[in-house]
């Protein structure tokens, strides 16, 4: 299992539609990230997500962030496999944010990919404005690296 004192990480499933479609139609919480999803667009990338996750290796995974006290969905994060490391994200819900979980769910997805999958570099990328995605990096302990080629922050970490 993948987790940490207060979370554990599930893979997504087919019964966690409701939870994705809450996420992503969230304009506050997806202010400094992307436009809110409309309903078809929610449909086709959660039908793409449960398709990625069947694969016999997929490149994309995702986790939903659990509340281990509670059993409360907290949030969901992302793995996508590339040529260089994996690109990690998350999104924690409005009510959970500020608890720390974000640090700690990443923390415990970074162990997972250094130790299990082989991962060697986690990266991550954020809009310029997005103050909290920056001080969630640092607390993280990634680096940050130039601007890419269209003004996103980059940030990587490297297995010890």
């Amino acid at each position: 299992m993948i987790g940490s004192a207060r979370l554990r990480l599930r893979p997504l499933a087919a019964g966690d539609a409701g939870f994705y479609r809450a996420l992503y139609t969230d304009a506050a919480l997806l202010r400094d990230i992307a436009p809110p999803l409309d309903d078809a667009a929610v449909a086709r990338s959660f039908a793409a997500a449960l398709r990625d996750a069947m694969a016999a290796r997929p490149a994309r995974r995702r986790w939903v962030i659990v509340e281990s006290a509670t059993g409360a969905d907290v949030g969901l994060l992302g793995l996508l496999a590339g040529d260089d490391g994996a690109e990690v994200g998350a999104l924690v819900t409005t009510d959970h944010q500020g608890r720390g979980y974000a640090a700690e769910a990443i923390a415990a997805l970074a162990r997972h990919a250094f130790a299990d999958l082989g991962v060697r570099r986690l990266h991550t990328r954020h809009a310029p404005a997005n103050a909290a995605a920056a001080g969630l990096m640092r607390k993280c302990g990634f680096a940050q690296l130039p601007l890419d080629a269209n003004g996103q922050v980059r940030w990587e970490l490297r297995a010890p």
